[in-house]
């Protein structure tokens, strides 16, 4: 029995062939009613079970498709995690190096300066972030010692950062002790002023904060601090000169904050206001 079947086996074709030959010779020789039986049993006993068995195979081979597709998904999904938990973790560890609160909701974004003009009007910088790290214009840029500026070109991997040395550039900026407000200002890239009404709060060694006004810094954001006051052309206001925390001129590393200008919400009502009265 060993040896036929083990021949059977090893000539599966010719042995199919033999059966096959076979079967349809039987079928052929008997009548109606006996080939009905032939077909039910061998519906039974050989085209079922393979068919059962061909269906199992291929569900088989689909379980495993899909397990693999699964495995693929849940490998993707964890690597996205741990990103998120590494960019949480960076983004924590960035706002307490630069001394921010703990409810500061705001993400930062690393860069280096990669352009920067060596003479002394520097007005401006190049970082290594762009649009691809979702960046737009108009979003703050600060060191760990204050406020550098503020995005005016963001490009795919680079942006251009406006300083507050910029003539052209105005922060509003409030002074911490009294909560007085104003705008800081510069004509010369060199020395910064804030003008304030003659009988201000105003002292010597003040600290100067943002005010959160003006829809592009948030509000506390280290600036300077006072170290002059002097009376303006104007007999109704006084000048008080400010020297920022960031020295300007050995910038190597800011932060950009992830806040998209905040009167771009009302950019719409504006843009409605400025059609229903002509302008």
């Amino acid at each position: 029995m060993h040896w036929i079947l083990q021949f059977i086996v090893e000539n599966r074709n010719i042995s199919s062939l033999f059966l096959t030959v076979v079967l349809s010779l039987w079928m052929l020789s008997s009548n109606q009613e006996r080939q009905n039986r032939i077909s039910q049993a061998l519906l039974v006993s050989i085209f079922y079970p393979f068919q059962y068995s061909l269906n199992l195979t291929s569900n088989i081979k689909n379980i495993f498709a899909e397990n693999k597709q699964l495995r693929a998904e849940v490998t993707h999904l964890s690597t996205r995690v741990a990103e998120l938990e590494q960019a949480a973790k960076e983004n924590e560890r960035l706002k307490k190096m630069l001394g921010m609160e703990d409810d500061f909701e705001y993400a930062l974004e690393p860069a280096r300066v990669v352009v920067r003009n060596p003479s002394h009007q520097l007005k401006s910088i190049v970082i290594s972030a762009g649009k691809k790290h979702r960046l737009q214009r108009y979003m703050p840029v600060i060191h760990k010692s204050g406020v550098v500026g503020k995005i005016i070109h963001p490009m795919h991997g680079i942006s251009m950062v406006q300083l507050l040395k910029d003539p052209a550039c105005r922060t509003s900026v409030m002074f911490v002790r009294t909560r007085t407000a104003g705008i800081l200002e510069t004509d010369n890239g060199e020395d910064f002023f804030i003008l304030c009404r003659t009988h201000a709060d105003i002292r010597v060694s003040d600290t100067v904060k943002t005010s959160g006004l003006g829809g592009v810094f948030p509000k506390g954001l280290l600036v300077g601090e006072v170290i002059a006051i002097k009376d303006d052309q104007e007999p109704l206001f006084k000048r008080v000169y400010i020297k920022p925390f960031v020295d300007f001129s050995h910038l190597e590393e800011v932060f950009v904050i992830k806040l998209p200008p905040q009167w771009s919400a009302f950019r719409t009502e504006i843009d409605s206001l400025k059609e229903k009265n002509g302008i």
